[in-house]
């Protein structure tokens, strides 16, 4: 029960969050950034807003910057709409999730660059030991 009522209040916040920083603030440092999650801590006491800015990495610190700047404004939008005894503290950190993704799929097309085909035709996956019959269920008796 615990776990569904931090989804709820992870979920009310990220919308929260996502509507006053793409609505109601005007920072020119922001650029085009997107709130991608929001996580609780256990306790509900502290929420981390994770952010993806399009542009280079002084494009990325100058976002953190003004999100860290206006977040005291940030709590105040969504204290309204909580309603929990202590209102969760909020920060602001980058989502380097995309940049992983993407320097994965570039080893990954390094390495199959090297293979004797280029990668052209992708490794056929190992045909299963097992009879076909063996995969279906029991009959029922």
């Amino acid at each position: 029960m615990a776990d569904n009522r931090k989804a709820k209040l992870e979920s009310l916040l990220l919308r929260e969050v996502a509507v006053c920083v793409q609505q109601q603030l005007s920072d020119p440092r922001l650029g085009f950034i997107t709130i991608t999650r929001l996580v609780m801590t256990d306790d509900l006491h502290e929420a981390k807003a994770y952010f993806t800015v399009l542009g280079d990495p002084q494009a990325r610190n100058l976002a953190s910057q003004a999100l860290n700047a206006a977040r005291p404004f940030v709590q105040r939008a969504y204290a309204k709409v909580v309603h929990t005894r202590l209102l969760p503290q909020l920060s602001f950190v980058y989502d380097d999730v995309e940049y992983k993704r993407t320097t994965m799929d570039d080893l990954i097309a390094k390495a199959r660059a090297t293979d004797s085909d280029h990668g052209a035709t992708p490794e056929p996956s190992a045909p299963d030991p097992r009879p076909a019959d063996s995969l279906l269920p029991p009959p029922r008796r």
